[in-house]
C-alpha cells in the first residue's frame, strides 16, 4: 500500500498540478493508494501519524517542500513496518539536494515505485521546552532560523514561488535579518564535555545533511547515515564580512575562514544568554533559550533510489 500526503498549497499551488501528474501515472499503471491533502498547519503530522499506525505495511510519501517533509518525518511511526519517499515541489528543496533525489517528480515517482536503494537515515530531535520536535536536514538558532521565520510569513515568497523565483525571498530576508540581527552569546556542550562558550554568535547550525537554507553548504561532510550531528556556529564577524562570506557557503567553502567553527558530536546543548529564532528543518517554533539536540536509534527506511 502505498499512502501519500500531498500538501496542495507548497509552492503557491504547484504541489496541487504535481499531485495530478502523479495521480495519472499511479493510475495508468494499477498502483493501489490511498491519498491525503493537508489543510492546515502541523496536519501532515498527524496524518503522517494516521498513515503508520492503520495502514501497514505501507510506503508513506510526502508531496510538497522541505516543510511538509518535515511535518510527515514528525508523524511517523512504526518504523520497522514503513518506508519513506519524497516527492519534492517546494522552493527550497534542500532534502532532496542533500540525499541527491530526483527533482522532477515523474523521476522521483518511479524512484519510489521501483526502488533500487533504501538508506537507513539518522533523525534528529530538539528538545525545546519539553517538547521534541524531530528534524532530518537541520535544526538551528540565530540567524539562519530568523530568516526561516519571516520566509514562512513572506508574501512576496509566494508571488515569486509562482514564476519559479522561490529562492529570491530567501536572499532578501538574509539580507535584512543580517542588517538587523544583534548577535548574543551561546554556551556549546556536546557529548556530556566540557562546555565552551561563544560571544557575539550569529547562528548555529546543527546539520544531519549538508544544505540549508535553499543550498547553503554550511557543513559539508554532514551525513544522515553516519550517526553524527554537524555544527557551524558562526561568531566574533563583521557583518560586512558575513556577507560577502555567505556566497562561499553554497560550495562549502567558508569552513576556513577565523569565526567559523566546525564541530562533530553525537549529542549537543546550546543555551543562549537572551532568547534566539529556532527552526527544523526550515519550520519555525518561536524563540527559546536552550536547544537539547541529539540523533534517533532507530533509523528511518528513506527510498533514495
Amino acid at each position: 500500500m502505498y499512502c501519500f500526503i500531498v500538501n496542495p498549497k507548497s509552492c503557491s499551488g504547484k504541489g496541487l498540478k504535481i499531485w495530478g501528474s502523479v495521480a495519472k501515472e499511479l493510475q495508468e499503471n494499477q498502483v493501489e493508494y490511498k491519498v491525503f491533502f493537508t489543510e492546515h498547519r502541523g496536519h501532515a503530522c498527524e496524518l503522517a501519524k494516521k498513515a503508520s499506525t492503520e495502514y501497514l505495511p505501507c510506503t508513506i510519501v510526502a508531496v510538497g517542500g522541505d516543510g511538509t517533509a518535515n511535518e510527515v518525518i514528525n508523524g511517523l511511526c512504526n518504523y520497522d513496518s514503513i518506508q519513506f519517499g519524497y516527492i519534492p515541489t517546494g522552493s527550497g528543496n534542500d532534502l532532496a539536494r542533500g540525499l541527491s533525489l530526483p527533482a522532477k517528480p515523474d523521476a522521483a515517482l518511479s524512484c519510489i515505485l521501483h526502488p533500487n536503494r533504501i538508506q537507513y537515515l539518522s533523525v534528529g530531535t530538539n528538545l525545546l521546552d519539553g517538547v521534541p520536535k524531530r528534524f532530518i536536514v537541520s535544526t538551528g538558532m540565530g540567524f539562519d532560523a530568523a530568516v526561516c521565520h519571516e520566509a514562512m510569513q513572506s508574501k512576496i515568497k509566494s508571488a515569486l514561488n509562482r514564476f519559479g523565483l522561490g529562492k529570491l525571498t530567501y536572499l532578501g530576508i538574509a539580507l535584512k535579518q543580517l542588517l538587523l540581527l544583534r548577535p548574543g552569546s551561546v554556551t556549546l556542550k556536546m557529548d556530556g564535555e566540557k562546555q565552551q562558550r561563544f560571544e557575539h554568535v550569529f547562528f548555529a547550525a546543527v546539520m544531519n545533511l549538508k544544505y540549508e537554507g535553499g543550498g547553503f553548504m554550511f557543513c559539508p561532510r554532514a551525513n544522515a547515515q553516519d550517526d553524527y550531528l554537524d555544527i557551524c556556529l558562526v561568531e566574533q564577524m563583521p557583518k560586512l564580512k558575513i556577507l560577502f562570506l555567505l556566497p562561499t557557503a553554497f560550495k562549502g567553502r567558508h569552513t576556513k575562514f577565523k569565526g567559523i567553527h566546525i564541530f562533530r558530536c553525537k549529542k549537543a546543548v546550546l543555551q543562549a544568554d537572551d532568547v534566539l529564532t529556532v527552526h527544523t528543518d526550515g519550520e519555525s517554533h518561536g524563540s527559546h533559550l536552550c536547544m537539547e539536540i541529539s540523533l534517533s536509534t532507530q533509523k528511518l527506511p528513506f527510498i533514495t533510489g
